[in-house]
């Protein structure tokens, strides 16, 4: 690559953070529902349109800034990965951090997982750690590869697959029942939590790992 090109994709990256950062301040004063384009561009210093330079849409924009929340739970993957647990102890536990995150935030994360670009994930969290390289975890291969899923039906597969030759329900048979069960039960949860942000993040998630519990064992 020319010298030219490098500073142009050095500005290219560049822009894109300082959209990202916009985003994200709004999001957090605002509400993610209120992060409108002409509010991001003028907080980042932009005309409205040029956003389609760096980004697909504003949907696409808002899904990068909305990684910056689930950071905890990918640090807590990361510390997840050092550990030596038993197959059925460590699904349990990557199911906990993942609802304590999601049920934080259910109006984000709704978006990020059931929203207009929840089926692109795997290239969406790419480009974020591209852009933001210290915000990466180190993770073990087979959570890597669950971290990185394209949305979150192939993301619970991927963990319910590690169960497959432990002392659970889980077989070849059934397994993609199972995920589809586990994906609905979640978006449900997700749904009540945006519908009523008082609900109690921690009985949702003492909900969901009793689901787990009874569906598995």
């Amino acid at each position: 690559m020319s010298s030219i090109n490098k500073k142009k994709e050095h500005l290219k990256q560049q822009n894109r953070i300082r959209f990202i950062h916009a985003a994200q301040e709004l999001i957090e004063s605002e509400g993610p529902q209120n992060a409108s384009i002409r509010k991001i561009a003028e907080k980042a210093g932009f005309h409205n349109s040029t956003i389609y330079l760096y980004f697909e849409d504003v949907d696409q924009l808002i899904l990068l800034a909305s990684l910056k929340y689930l950071n905890e739970y990918s640090m807590a993957l990361s510390e997840l990965s050092a550990k030596n647990l038993k197959p059925f102890e460590n699904f349990m536990t990557i199911w906990s951090f993942f609802a304590r995150t999601v049920f934080g935030r259910p109006q984000i994360f709704y978006n990020f997982f059931f929203g207009k670009h929840s089926d692109n994930l795997t290239e969406v969290i790419k480009l974020y750690y591209e852009l933001f390289p210290n915000e990466q975890g180190i993770y073990t291969p087979e959570i890597e590869d669950m971290y990185y899923g394209q949305n979150i039906t192939e993301r619970c597969l991927k963990v319910l697959a590690m169960l497959k030759d432990s002392d659970t329900r889980v077989n070849k048979e059934n397994i993609e029942l199972i995920n589809d069960i586990i994906v609905g039960y979640i978006k449900y949860l997700l749904e009540q939590k945006c519908q009523n942000p008082s609900l109690d993040s921690d009985i949702l998630t003492d909900k969901l790992l009793k689901m787990l519990k009874f569906m598995l064992s």
